[in-house]
């Protein structure tokens, strides 16, 4: 009984809310058709307000077929994830997911860079927590993707990292903050905002605390290797996340930015 009273109260929840943005163009694409906005296909994350917890990691893939999987896990809730499936269509920039039971969730396609969830009337969340109701597209820093890298630029990332063992991802934003998520459980998931950054030769430290937890990035320049795919970055990358101490490798998008 409490598992459906929670997937009841987080598709109430999800069934109108906001997330980010995505640049692709308003297209009609029916599940089936070949029709498909490149830029939409992949693994989207965010973690949306929760009632009574610090979050709910939200995972969204979006396949090539039309078909998608979300799945949402509540931070310190001994809660099973929810796992639901349907197919996927976009409409007049709307990106609306139909599950197997008809529920529907929508998304703004509209802005350019970020999926925003959508209110049940289908228009974006205007409360304070608006800001929260978004996905970004997951990072993979081990391929050599320059059309992830240029997506990334176009969407203001600054600096980009991965870590192994246990698996774990970050963006940096110098105008907007830090996103930082431990990969594939997201145990630790943490969005702040525009943090202190203190430069100590070659290590430049970032500093920034919410409501979540406290995260402190530092990177020195450095080579780094990915201790899985063996290719090299320009930094070595080492994070504190809510005490918790990750090491990994990362670079930054632009040579401008390398240089400071």
């Amino acid at each position: 009984m409490r598992n459906r009273f929670w997937v009841s109260l987080v598709l109430a929840i999800i069934s109108g809310c906001t997330t980010s943005e995505l640049s692709t163009e308003p297209v009609d694409v029916e599940a089936g058709e070949s029709r498909l906005p490149g830029s939409v296909i992949g693994i989207w994350r965010g973690v949306i307000p929760c009632a009574d917890c610090p979050g709910i990691n939200y995972n969204l893939s979006l396949n090539k077929d039309n078909t998608f999987e979300e799945t949402m896990t509540y931070q310190e809730r001994d809660i099973e994830p929810f796992t639901r499936t349907g197919t996927w269509n976009i409409t007049d920039g709307t990106l609306t997911l139909v599950s197997a039971d008809t529920t529907r969730t929508q998304f703004d396609l509209s802005i350019g860079g970020e999926l925003h969830m959508l209110d049940q009337t289908g228009k974006r969340v205007t409360t304070n927590l608006a800001d929260k109701y978004r996905l970004r597209k997951d990072v993979n820093l081990t391929e050599d993707n320059p059309e992830l890298w240029n997506e990334k630029r176009r969407l203001g990332v600054d600096f980009i990292a991965t870590g192994n063992e246990p698996g774990w991802a970050l963006e940096i934003d110098q105008e907007k903050g830090m996103y930082f998520k431990t990969l594939p459980s997201e145990t630790i998931a943490l969005e702040m905002a525009i943090p202190e950054i203190v430069n100590n030769g070659k290590t430049i430290t970032y500093k920034a605390t919410s409501e979540t937890g406290d995260l402190i990035v530092e990177l020195t320049a450095q080579p780094c290797e990915d201790t899985m795919s063996g290719k090299t970055s320009t930094h070595t990358v080492r994070v504190k996340a809510n005490g918790i101490e990750f090491n990994g490798c990362g670079k930054f998008l632009s040579a401008k930015d390398e240089e400071k």
